[in-house]
């Protein structure tokens, strides 16, 4: 028996990560088209929560300096080693508490702030060095260069013995702070955090969310060949100011679409001739991948053929082909004939050169519809009737309608949306028709280009157990315009 999908699916669960430069640009451009405006609310919040936090932890600080020479021997040498002895023994003396009382014995208690800190630099090779002091209130810096001018000399000369200090150049605090607060350079530091914030999130985004966006992620997923490529095109307006159905028998819908749809229909043609098979299944994984348009283009190709052809609307709990078609909503389908509330000839509709068998009136438990028996005896009247069917199915991973329907069907094409499912659900929907040998291959469907989504299974998110795929419907089923339908 073949078994496609145990070497398949082993190489995709033990696939390495390659680095594809191009394919990571990609995907990080595809991040900030999907989750601009997440990413910009990261970024607007960083930023604010920075210039908060830069303003809250603001301290203010007053810097006043005096820059003594050294005058002892008057030699030169001599004098700057004494510069740079005093300069480095200028924090460590500051910081003993006599120090500190000779220093502030004349100021008045109340007015003094003990958050002070003296810093020296010296002038390397000359007899030279400053004196810095730093304070967060600039009334105690003047008052406290005051005193240490008159102070520090007693301890310098205890410290090498007498010497004279000549003061250089004094400078004193004014009443701007010397690290004056920058509401831009906050900001400016918020913005940068945020956007490396961003770019982790993209980053983990690029490399933990895997669909499919080139042939090459499907290689991983099934050896069959993909079919075609279909652009997405653009949707022209009528002059009533609707959208033209995606149709490739309609004269608004874009050429290029056209042709790649036609492209698709004529290697499915081909292959279904060369292995004499009739019935050809469309399914795909999840909601609005396109999956009904494209059963329903394709059975057009066939019918531009010159052959008889039939489409089968299987999908009983959000039945779309007929909308698309513009058929009685009401008209008898599939799942009444089931429930043997009417005859074949009664759930046969024609449009645009193709016989049409609509969904019917079932909402639930759809799949307890498809009896055995019946199917094969209905499958038995329409091979014989028709040259091709096509069977439009609910999504394979949401439904097993897909699979039970696939039993009856020759060939499975099955329909993947450019950047929409995650490959690890796509495997699953791929799954049952692996497993029977049925699938013909594959189509991405929608590469970027432009027309505006036709998706149709809002109807879909009402049903709690499948409300993980809730993501996928931008729809609901109110403003849903049945010319854009799937």
């Amino acid at each position: 028996m073949y078994t496609e999908n145990q070497n398949n699916m082993e190489q995709y669960e033990d696939d390495e990560i390659v680095l594809d430069l191009s394919g990571l640009l990609e995907d990080y451009i595809r991040c900030l088209k999907r989750c601009w405006l997440q990413l910009l609310l990261v970024l607007l919040t960083v930023t604010a929560l920075t210039v908060a936090y830069f303003n809250r932890s603001y301290e203010p600080f007053y810097e006043a300096k005096l820059t003594y020479a050294v005058e002892r021997t008057g030699d030169a040498a001599t004098d700057a080693s004494i510069a740079k002895r005093l300069s480095s023994s200028v924090s460590s003396v500051t910081a003993l508490e006599e120090f500190r009382q000779d220093l502030t014995e004349n100021i008045q208690e109340k007015s003094l702030n003990d958050n002070y800190q003296f810093s020296s630099v010296n002038t390397e090779g000359s007899n030279l060095f400053t004196v810095y002091l730093k304070t967060n209130n600039y009334k105690n810096t003047n008052l406290l260069i005051e005193n240490f001018k008159d102070v520090y000399p007693k301890w310098a000369s205890e410290i090498t013995g007498t010497v004279e200090l000549q003061i250089a150049d004094e400078s004193l605090a004014g009443k701007n702070p010397s690290n004056p607060y920058s509401l831009p350079k906050s900001a400016a530091m918020g913005l940068l955090a945020g956007a490396a914030l961003c770019f982790v999130i993209a980053t983990v985004y690029a490399f933990t969310t895997k669909t499919v966006r080139r042939e090459s992620d499907m290689k991983k997923l099934t050896v069959k060949g993909c079919v075609a490529m279909i652009p997405e095109a653009r949707q022209k307006k009528r002059r009533n100011g609707k959208k033209a159905q995606l149709l490739i028998t309609n004269k608004h819908v874009d050429w290029g679409f056209k042709q790649a749809v036609l492209a698709a229909q004529n290697r499915i043609e081909r292959q279904m001739e060369k292995e004499n098979k009739h019935v050809l299944l469309v399914s795909s994984t999840i909601p609005e991948e396109g999956k009904s348009l494209m059963a329903l283009n394709i059975a057009l190709g066939f019918s531009m053929q010159d052959k008889k052809v039939l489409v089968v609307d299987g999908d009983f709990r959000n039945p779309s082909i007929g909308k698309i078609l513009g058929l009685e909503e009401n008209h008898h389908g599939l799942a009444d004939y089931f429930k043997q509330k009417c005859f074949l000839n009664d759930i046969i509709q024609s449009k645009n050169n193709l016989d049409v068998i609509c969904g019917g009136s079932v909402r639930d438990k759809a799949s307890s519809v498809l009896k055995q028996k019946e199917m094969e005896h209905l499958m038995e009247a329409l091979v014989n009737d028709y040259d091709y069917i096509v069977i439009d199915t609910p999504p394979s991973a949401l439904f097993t309608d897909a699979a039970l329907l696939s039993e009856y069907a020759d060939s499975v094409l099955y329909v993947v949306r450019h950047d929409r499912a995650i490959t690890r659900e796509i495997k699953d929907g791929l799954e049952p028709f692996i497993r029977n040998e049925k699938l013909l291959g594959y189509l991405i469907n929608r590469k970027p280009g432009g027309y505006s989504t036709y998706g149709g299974y809002g109807k879909y998110s009402s049903y709690k157990q499948y409300g993980k795929y809730k993501r996928y419907i931008d729809l609901d089923e109110k403003s849903m315009n049945t010319e854009d339908s799937l």
